[in-house]
């Protein structure tokens, strides 16, 4: 590169931190003026009564941006939250952050933002939302609620939650059992459903795995996005920085199998295409020839495993030979593999939840997790962990009365536990039931960030479900697809940044880690936490109900909780310090707590269905969908969050659109070239996007990221991109987890015509 007179010379590490500052900092502006000017002149730290010039402080507390519970730094400026760190204490991250992370402040600050409770006023799509009071809003609630449960009908009120773990959920939990109904909804099923499954299944945990990264010394991933959209990234990200500077021993290698050459397969050491939908049936290649030529810890399957033969006769039907007919790969390089991770224990086999989103999803997951058992990879050094959990006080059991116990009889609208036995609930089994019954089986309706008629597969089914329930409320601090068009309450939540909440972090360390959210700000506007609400709602339900909920706020709950923690009453303003609570020891080969089934044993499995059967006309729709996670998609998609939808996957693509990415063959064959605008159309909708022709891209498939095409939820989020999910068909559930087939439908690709 010729260097031009008069222009200093900078190094690739100069350009990346003058670029990455750039563009923060330019993020968000338009025409030199501050996009956040006015939305911001209330905010004051709770207890201060004013700030002076120049006066700063910073707020210990933890992420809200995905289920990984990191810990933060808020630096609060005159009253205004300014920017984002990275906890450095908290062994979850380390000090360091994601792009997600920091655009946590854009959350707060969005002019778009709800500033009240809104009330319906006309029909659903009239756009007719107006203030209202919270007591009066409350007070609707209460009333409508208090009516079905009197009427002996508690079971008619449904509860879904877009999150799984913390105080808010623990809450609606209560709730739900208190009122006495069976239709919580949890996203587990969503997100994380295979895995989950497979871990009960084998161990007897019905949880996410944490693993031992800073010991192993290979890493066989199976489709993860560990350095893009994983809630794993920044924990994973510092370990691989571990395993990759060498350690006595040699260094560890990183190899992703998938279908995609994405980030993660850039940054693995090496990258295997598959065929999409056959990550199980390469795991039991690589099972396969363990098991042949007897280069599995036969020791750990001795002792610790039981139904091993069984296994051992499913594993005898995937020789490398078929496995590279099933997933597109020669048998040389299953031979290859399998021998590698033999050699090099401790080696752990770790599938992503984003690759396990199949109507094969729990057979797959089951047979990739029986890798971690061959290589005797349970609970030890550098393997497969189970997360300990702090050592909370336990609230006391409410106490439930005739009408609670009625409500929980009767049976779930979802099918979990029956129709979908590994189950804890079906999300998108609810759609069905509500259209089959009549009259409608659900009155009410609570949902809490969630957002359905954008999110979930096949849209519509819940536009034409939600028309038909009588009353839908949501919680949310912006105001979505699903709250603009089909809500008839919504109550403001504060964001994570303005409210008191527990942070359960997603299985990681292994060793108990326990945060807490506090504010950082007073709330910008007239919201309140769910948290809080739900403690209102119980109280003007009186009662049973009423008396399940003895605390009089949300930080009351959880000091009660905290309570357990070793500083016992101390702890509480401890957390309020320091922003989290750590164990960092863990107990290896605690079999009691990490295999929990009934024969006390790694119980091995026959995966049936694990080859994974594409929806749709394969001549009409001769392309694999492949819908992704990119590392943009914050809680609600993160399209309203600038700084998020301004970071480009590579510095020549464009910002806030959709692409449909497609191998250079499959362009040829369909007479597209790159940056044209395409149709892609599947068996249930089509969407419009930009072509991006790119050699890393599956010459079978198209790939297509999800964020884009919102028609609500503020000014930078609506108006650009198509919402993949329009294509992707809800039909085939997996039947054991009843989880969602985000990948399994087939699709076609043109040019639009001009």
């Amino acid at each position: 590169v010729e260097r031009l007179p008069g222009v200093p010379q900078v190094n690739r590490r100069q350009f990346l931190r003058s670029f990455a500052f750039g563009g923060l900092v330019l993020a968000g502006c338009e025409e030199g003026r501050d996009p956040y000017d006015g939305a911001h002149q209330k905010p004051l730290v709770p207890g201060a009564k004013a700030w002076t010039p120049g006066q700063e402080k910073e707020v210990a507390t933890a992420c809200d941006q995905c289920p990984a519970g990191c810990g933060i730094r808020v630096r609060v400026v005159e009253g205004r939250a300014v920017k984002i760190e990275g906890l450095p204490g908290n062994p979850v991250n380390r000090g360091g952050i994601g792009p997600r992370g920091l655009a946590g402040v854009q959350a707060l600050y969005d002019p778009d933002r709800i500033t009240g409770p809104l009330v319906r006023r006309g029909p659903r799509g009239s756009g007719r939302l107006e203030p209202i009071g919270w007591d009066e809003a409350l007070e609707l609630l209460a009333g409508r609620l208090a009516g079905l449960r009197k009427a002996g009908e508690s079971h008619r009120l449904a509860i879904a939650s877009g999150k799984e773990r913390g105080l808010t959920f623990d809450l609606l939990s209560r709730l739900a059992k208190a009122y006495g109904t069976p239709n919580l909804f949890d996203p587990v099923s969503t997100r994380s459903g295979p895995m989950v499954a497979a871990m009960g299944l084998t161990q007897g945990v019905f949880d996410l795995p944490a693993y031992d990264w800073s010991t192993t010394r290979y890493v066989l991933s199976f489709g993860s996005g560990v350095f893009e959209a994983s809630c794993q990234q920044v924990y994973f990200t510092r370990a691989a920085g571990q395993l990759r500077r060498g350690r006595p021993g040699g260094r560890a290698k990183i190899v992703q199998v998938a279908a995609a050459g994405t980030r993660t397969a850039v940054l693995a050491d090496e990258w295997i295409r598959i065929l999409p939908g056959t990550a199980g049936a390469f795991a039991l290649g690589i099972g396969h020839v363990l098991a042949r030529d007897g280069t599995f810890d036969q020791a750990f399957v001795a002792e610790r495993c039981a139904g091993f033969e069984r296994f051992r006769d499913v594993l005898a039907a995937y020789p490398p030979g078929r496995v590279a007919e099933i997933c597109g790969t020669p048998a040389e390089v299953v031979e290859r593999i399998a021998a590698e991770v033999a050699a090099s224990r401790p080696a752990t086999a770790f599938a992503d939840c984003q690759e396990l989103l199949a109507a094969n999803g729990v057979a797959a997951a089951t047979a990739i997790h029986s890798l971690n058992a061959l290589l005797g990879a349970i609970d030890r050094p550098g393997g497969v962990l189970v997360q300990r959990p702090a050592p909370l006080a336990a609230w006391p059991e409410p106490e439930l009365d005739d009408a609670a116990r009625a409500g929980a009889a009767q049976p779930r609208l979802d099918g979990a536990g029956s129709r979908f036995p590994l189950a804890g609930s079906v999300v998108d089994a609810f759609p069905e039931a509500i259209e089959a019954g009549d009259p409608c089986p659900v009155d009410t309706l609570l949902l809490h960030y969630r957002n359905p008629v954008y999110a979930r597969a096949e849209p519509e089914r819940w536009r034409r479900a939600l028309r038909r329930i009588p009353f839908v409320v949501t919680f949310t601090p912006f105001l979505d697809e699903t709250a603009a068009g089909f809500a008839d309450l919504v109550l403001p939540d504060s964001t994570g940044l303005e409210r008191w909440d527990d942070a359960g972090i997603a299985p990681s360390t292994g060793f108990p880690v326990y945060g807490i959210r506090q504010p950082v700000v007073a709330p910008l506007h007239d919201t309140r936490s769910t948290a809080d609400v739900v403690l209102d709602l119980a109280r003007r339900l009186g009662g049973p109900v009423e008396a399940a909920f003895p605390w009089s706020d949300a930080k009351t709950a959880i000091a009660a909780r905290v309570a357990g923690l070793p500083a016992g009453k101390k702890a509480m303003k401890a957390l309020e310090t320091a922003g989290f609570w750590a164990d960092e020891t863990y107990a290896f080969e605690d079999w009691a707590g990490s295999l929990r089934t009934a024969s006390g044993r790694f119980e091995f499995h026959a995966p049936e269905h694990v080859e994974l059967a594409w929806k749709g006309d394969a001549d009409r729709y001769p392309l694999l969908l492949l819908p992704y996670t990119p590392g943009t998609y914050a809680e609600g998609s993160g399209a309203n969050l600038p700084w998020l939808q301004e970071l480009a996957a590579d510095l020549d693509r464009p910002m806030r659109t959709s692409e449909a990415e497609i191998h250079p063959d499959t362009a040829r064959a369909a007479g597209i070239e790159d940056g044209d605008a395409v149709v892609v159309e599947s068996p249930v909708g089509r969407i419009e996007a930009r072509a991006r022709v790119d050699r890393q891209a599956h010459p079978g498939a198209v790939r297509i990221a999800r964020g884009g095409g919102h028609t609500a939820f503020g000014r930078w989020a609506s108006g650009w991109g198509a919402n993949v999910m329009e294509l992707v068909s809800a039909a085939d559930l997996d039947p054991l987890a009843g989880t969602t087939p985000i990948l399994g439908t087939r699709v076609s690709i043109r040019r639009a015509i001009s």
